[in-house]
């Protein structure tokens, strides 16, 4: 259900203690002026009674999620073993073959690298695309990454849509202007940054959000000698979990939450990974861009102050000419707005970012506005990635 929250005193502090109990889940990025809410059968009456009492408003979004769940699953069966598209949503190794089979056709132009292993093991792979790629390091820096939130399916099917772009295995009515940018730039790209939680979206929890590492006891509750008494608790919110304003907002200091941002800032060995090469190479990076999903947003530091950075001006600029191009693509309306306007954070790996001097430091979260969320189903993947690349064209534009 989506709840509003603008005309009732008193009902987002009801919904935070909701998530806190584990009543309900919270579906998009936070407790704002509505709040999209996962409802089981056993909370419905409940909370559907407390809203009416609250007189906030609310609208079903969908009535059968397992439902919508299941008809996800039987997509993800159809796909074929060891083929990568843009029909499905694929699992970690075949997004990562289908980097190095690029590598393979376009030796001149990209190549692969780890910038490490996550807790279960597994790459966080990386490709850097230029032209004449292997003596590009000096190069301007553009910085995309994707699926830090493991239930954000269609922000990686993006990214990879942007590398056959810049590539030209797709859209090639761009190509004329990519070619240009890659005599300027070096791309680093890094698809999948949380690909532990992904995994278990993919094969537990559908709408798992954060890492794997085990976190903590639930409420923080143990026994003498370190057993768990509620229950242990898995995961960090790995873009609450970078060190900008720490743990101060949009957080939860449960670790079974889903927005519990660890005990302290780079816990995760995503995060590390990520934090220490951005820091080494943060005086070349011109462009940090982070795809999301969902709300159809452009979203401009900070979040965590509501005073405007003084890049404000530079940064609205930039939002316009996203949302304009995206718009323009399939008419699909993208708001520009910073951050804080949805709601406050603190620990983002844009803020961070932008605190280590790089100026143009976005988060874009995709379609939709809710009603599939994040089961953005696959037939859409090629529309948000046509408008995407369109709008990722743009911003260039203003650098």
């Amino acid at each position: 259900i989506r709840v509003d929250l603008s005309g009732s005193a008193g009902a987002a502090a009801v919904v935070r203690e909701w998530v806190d109990e584990e009543r309900v889940d919270v579906l998009n990025e936070g407790i704002g002026d509505e709040a999209d809410l996962l409802v089981g059968p056993n909370e419905w009456e409940s909370v559907t009674g407390e809203l009416e009492n609250l007189a906030a408003s609310y609208e079903i979004l969908s009535e059968d999620v397992v439902g919508d769940v299941e008809t996800e699953r039987a997509q993800l069966l159809s796909a074929v073993p060891g083929v990568f598209d843009f029909n499905n949503y694929y699992a970690v190794k075949y997004m990562h073959s289908h980097l190095d089979a690029l590598v393979s056709r376009h030796p001149g132009k990209a190549e692969t690298f780890s910038l490490g292993q996550t807790y279960q093991g597994r790459d966080m792979k990386a490709i850097r695309i230029s032209n004449n790629v292997a003596s590009s390091g000096s190069k301007p820096i553009i910085w995309v990454d994707g699926g830090i939130h493991a239930r954000e399916w269609v922000s990686s099917a993006t990214v990879m849509y942007i590398v056959n772009s810049l590539l030209g295995e797709v859209e090639p009515s761009l190509q004329s202007k990519f070619q240009g940018l890659m005599n300027k730039y070096q791309f680093v790209i890094l698809p999948m940054s949380n690909p532990d939680g992904y995994e278990f979206s993919r094969t537990g929890n559908r709408f798992w959000r954060k890492t794997r590492r085990p976190s903590g006891c639930k409420y923080g509750y143990e026994t003498s000698n370190g057993r768990c008494i509620y229950g242990k608790c898995y995961g960090v919110d790995p873009n609450r979990n970078w060190d900008i304003d720490f743990g101060r907002q949009g957080v939860s200091k449960n670790p079974c939450s889903d927005v519990y941002p660890g005990k302290s800032a780079f816990t995760e060995k995503n995060t590390q990974a990520m934090s220490s090469w951005l820091a080494k190479h943060a005086s070349q990076i011109d462009l940090y861009l982070s795809f999301h999903s969902y709300s159809q947003l452009f979203l401009k530091p900070v979040g965590y102050d509501r005073n405007p950075p003084v890049d404000a001006a530079m940064h609205n600029a930039a939002g316009s000419a996203v949302v304009n191009a995206i718009y323009g693509t399939h008419g699909k309306v993208y708001k520009n707005i910073r951050s804080v306007e949805l709601y406050p954070t603190s620990g983002s790996s844009q803020d961070w970012m932008y605190s280590k001097g790089v100026k143009n430091a976005y988060t874009i979260e995709l379609r939709d506005t809710g009603r599939h969320g994040f089961q953005l189903p696959a037939s859409q993947i090629i529309p948000t990635g046509e408008e995407n690349v369109r709008g990722f064209l743009a911003l260039l534009e203003t650098l």
